[in-house]
This record gives structure tokens, sequence and C-alpha cells, in this order.
């Protein structure tokens, strides 16, 4: 049952990700007034990528703040887990194996990113707005925020939350001395699992966390990703009111080039370049990238919905130091965006997405000043954020910064 602090601040959350949305379903639920602006025109817009690991800081949160059904959802379309950890060359003769011991089923998952996103969505008809792309925010003169959108549009509130990612246009204004380096890129893609694939596919590629590595550090990595029910059933048997995507069995896979060469088009293909790269080059590229793997890696990537094959660059937020508190305020990637070394991001985003809804259920239930709030959220996001940035950092198998920084990244607006 929904708490009732209807009298509590109005928040505007700006971007739709699963910051975002994760933050305003807890709002939603401890009856807390939330608005979602989103730059995207609808759910399905761009590419969300396949798969992200949930931890128990991630599905804690999640579990807070969504609804029992929508939790139960998120736990009953979760992709299967790995059995093993698998390192092996790029011929397929293996250099490390261990089995993956398991875990709770509803606590550690993997999941869609689409399929998190839509469920994540449900019962937020009338608060999301898409179609927004954040332009600045100004204080009106009653002493509340009031946010811009490029289509002319207004939105005021009592707390603004910058969720709009790495690129964020919030924090840009806020802190605009904030650098993310460039660390790298990563192609990701998948390919439909077609009748017959898994009786050729090694079976070591079959439900296993593994990394394939040429001389030079070219890469690919495979993830085998099918639902532990389908998503029709389990929306039917669970949330009957929901609009999930269905998602039939696939492989996601990632590819990253030679450290010591690049990408095959070049110096000429910049980190900007790369990013605004269609599905067809990017493939091309990732098909050249593994021209020496072993046949069967290949033809992962033969087999592709090639359209659907995406960029990734790969970015880690430089440590800011805390600012005066006011009623902005920044969740996510949109302030400490990391590398995937670790698989930390969404759950980090999630874990804070939590407290922040903690600290605003405390000015509405029990009186807190709001700026108390936020500035005690803001201390312990900024200390437990640059911790997981830096372990992210870290992992053996991720980049060191070369390093590009980007201290004003170009406007993407929302989300």
């Amino acid at each position: 049952m929904n708490e009732d602090h209807s009298n509590g601040p109005h928040v505007l959350v700006i971007g739709g990700g699963v910051g975002g949305l994760c933050l305003a379903q807890g709002l939603r639920k401890s009856g807390i007034r939330v608005d979602v602006y989103e730059r995207d025109r609808s759910a399905r817009f761009r590419g969300q990528g396949w798969r992200i690991s949930l931890k128990e800081e991630g599905t804690s949160a999640l579990r807070s703040c969504l609804p029992e059904d929508l939790f139960e959802l998120c736990v009953a379309t979760a992709i299967l887990p790995a059995t093993r950890m698998a390192f092996l060359d790029h011929l397929l003769n293996p250099k490390f194996e261990k089995p993956v011991p398991l875990l709770p089923h509803d606590v550690f998952f993997g999941v869609n990113r689409l399929t998190l996103r839509e469920i994540l969505l449900s019962g937020l008809d009338d608060v999301r707005h898409f179609g927004k792309t954040f332009v600045r925010y100004d204080h009106a003169g009653d002493g509340r925020v009031r946010a811009h959108f490029a289509d002319g549009t207004v939105a005021t509130g009592d707390l603004l939350v910058g969720a709009d990612g790495t690129n964020s246009a919030v924090r840009r204004q806020l802190l605009p001395a904030a650098e993310v380096d460039d660390i790298g890129n990563f192609v990701y893609g998948r390919t439909p699992i077609t009748p017959g694939m898994l009786d050729w596919l090694p079976d070591v590629l079959v439900d296993s966390f593994n990394r394939l590595i040429a001389p030079g550090d070219a890469a690919m990595s495979v993830v085998t990703c099918r639902t532990r029910e389908p998503v029709p059933e389990a929306v039917a048997r669970l949330a009957p009111g929901a609009r999930l995507t269905d998602m039939p069995g696939y492989l996601a896979w990632m590819v990253s080039s030679d450290e010591r060469t690049g990408w095959a088009a070049g110096p000429s293909l910049t980190a900007e370049r790369f990013r605004q790269s269609d599905g067809e080059t990017l493939h091309r590229l990732a098909r050249e990238t593994v021209a020496d793997f072993h046949p069967l890696a290949r033809r992962i990537l033969d087999e592709a919905d090639v359209p659907a094959t995406f960029p990734v660059g790969l970015r880690s937020a430089r440590p800011v130091s805390p600012w005066p508190t006011t009623d902005v305020t920044l969740l996510g990637d949109a302030v400490h965006t990391m590398s995937p070394g670790r698989g930390e991001g969404a759950n980090t985003t999630l874990r804070h997405a939590e407290l922040l809804r903690q600290a605003l259920v405390g000015v509405a239930a029990r009186g807190v000043p709001l700026l108390d709030a936020v500035g005690h959220y803001e201390a312990e996001m900024l200390h437990h954020g640059f911790q997981m940035v830096s372990a992210s950092l870290g992992n053996p198998l991720m980049p060191r910064p070369s390093v590009t920084s980007s201290p004003r990244p170009g406007p993407r607006g929302a989300g």
C-alpha cells in the first residue's frame, strides 16, 4: 500500500533511464508527487543495451521502490544465470575456467535493459513526459525551481534531479568544471538464437561469462540471454497491465579493438565519430576486428541482427568536490559515470535512487528541511559513487584512461 505524503516536495526528474524511473517509482509508492521528463519520444526510441547484471544493492533498491508485482516481474523475466567463467584465446583455446556459484535467484540476476525500463515505466503514464529535451533550469520567485525544455514548455517543482546520463545537461549547468574521461569504446551487438544454433555454438560460450582475447588484446565476449519465463506469460501471470516487449533468446556480444592498432577505420575514427556510427558501420568494424578469430566465433557476428549493433563509449567521471546544496541535485551517470569493468554502474545508481527516496520521505513524513535531506543524500552519494568509479577503473579487464577529458560534452538533453 502506498504511503500518503502528498504534502511533501514536488520532484522533477530529468531523464527516464533506470535511475530516474526507479526514483519515480519509489516516490510514487511513498505518495510524493513526481514528474519525469525524458528527451526520447518513447521507451523504445533508442538502443538501451542488451543486458545488465543486478546485484544485492540494485535488487534491494528495486524491491523497495517498485510495487511487489513489478518486482516479481523483474525476477520472472530475468536472464538465466551464467554457470561458469571462462577466458580463452581467439581460437577458443581455454586459458582459465571456473564454475560460477549458484546465487539467490531474486537477489542476483541479469535483465534485459529494455525489459527493465519498460517495467519501471509501468504505472507512470500520468507522470512521465516523453519528447522533453531539457535545456536549463532557473529559480522561480517563490523559491521553487523551474525546468525549461526545448519545446518552450516549463515545469516548476521543489527539487530538480538530474538523472540525464553521462552527457548530463543538468550537470553542465550545476557543475560546469566537472570532467569525464573517454577511456575506450566497444561495439555491442545481438544475434538471435535460431533453431539449431545451440548445436553448433561451442559449449564454453553458452551460459557463461567469457572473454576471447587475441594477440594485441582485440577481444570478444558472448552472453547467452534467455529469460527464465517467456515475457508474455510472465506479464499475464504477474502484471497484466504492464506493456512489455517480447524478448526471444539471443546472444549479446561485445567486440573491442586491438589496443595497438585501434579499429580498422584508423585514427580518423574519433570517439565522437565512433559514437555517431550506424549499425552497419559498427558491425563491419567488429567483423574486421575478429577476422582472425575462430570460425565459430565469427559466425556469431555473421548471423547478427546488423541494424541492432550500437556503440558503447567507455567514460569515467573524475571526482568532484561537494557543492553547496540547492534545490538541484544529480543521480547516477549524471555525476559519477563509470566503466562497466565491475558491473557496478546500474547497481550504484539504483542504490542512490533509493537513498534519495528515503531522504525525501524524511522531508514529507518528518518535516526534515529539504536542503538538509538533499545535503545528506549528496554526501553519501558522492562518497560511495566515486569509490565505485575508482574500483571499476581498477578492474584488470578495463583500459586505463588515455586520457581524453570531456568537461563539457555536447548537448543530448534529458535521458
